[in-house]
């Protein structure tokens, strides 16, 4: 089979090997394999080489037989757990959309960066576009900056180190850090020509039932549409919705996480 624009051969091929692992024959001697694969056996080795070496294959050294690695659980722990996020939180940003008539974005933190896994988009005509699968720095607009200020001191630390020593920071860390502290005060935060000129984002965190961070909820606009009298508002409908989304993925302490939002 020749490589083509749409496939990569190695790839296509790892991908077929690991698929032959199954529930009922979690271990697959070299031969096995070949025979599942028409492929022959140096490069079925040269393949498990490389994915043991990464993680995704390990090989038992009594019976030299190949089973999948923990790192695909890690990984599947990963889609498990964002999949249960996406499906609680879509019908509370359906009906924040509705409520506003701004998009709707639900963010994650992936390989240190702000990941956008779920989007009501407005109706209006003139509204923000946000791509699902996008990814941005966690220190660039609303979105990031609610999953940055709620992160465990350690890794936020970790992250902001790594970012000064590549020069990546907008500001000086500890002017960023001061900003940081008053959102994780307030529950909220909001930016107007951060990421995108012209625009505004309102966000809050996402937790889960041991109160450690899952994600966050942000809506997004024109900047024309954020008047003075309807930005309490906004702020308030995309906390309840953050509060909600939280008390739906069962945290029983929800309350303590928006000390600014004011329930009826």
């Amino acid at each position: 089979m020749k490589e083509s624009a749409q496939t990569v051969q190695s790839v296509e091929r790892a991908l077929r090997i690991m698929e032959c692992f199954t529930l009922e024959k979690p271990q697959q001697t070299l031969g096995e394999l070949a025979a599942q694969t028409s492929l022959s056996k140096s490069t079925i080795y040269r393949l498990l080489s490389t994915l043991a070496r990464c993680g995704y294959i390990k090989q038992d050294e009594l019976t030299q037989k190949y089973s999948l690695g923990f790192k695909l659980f890690n990984l599947g722990a990963v889609v498990a757990g964002n999949m249960s996020l996406r499906d609680t939180a879509l019908p509370f940003m359906k009906r924040l959309c509705d409520e506003l008539s701004e998009t709707i974005d639900l963010n994650i933190i992936e390989a240190d960066q702000r990941v956008c896994i779920e989007m009501v988009e407005s109706s209006e005509q003139i509204r923000n576009i946000v791509k699902v699968g996008q990814r941005n720095a966690l220190w660039v607009g609303a979105s990031g900056k609610i999953l940055l200020a709620h992160l465990e001191e350690t890794e936020r630390c970790r992250i902001l180190e790594d970012a000064h020593n590549k020069n990546q920071l907008p500001v000086e860390m500890d002017v960023l850090e001061k900003e940081l502290d008053v959102i994780r005060g307030q529950g909220y935060v909001i930016s107007v020509d951060d990421r995108l000129k012209g625009s505004f984002a309102i966000a809050s965190p996402i937790f889960n039932h041991a109160g450690k961070l899952i994600g966050g909820v942000t809506a997004a606009g024109p900047i024309h549409r954020l008047s003075e009298e309807r930005t309490p508002f906004i702020i308030q409908q995309v906390m309840y919705t953050a509060y909600k989304i939280t008390e739906a993925m069962g945290n029983s302490d929800v309350k303590s996480h928006y000390p600014k939002l004011d329930i009826m």
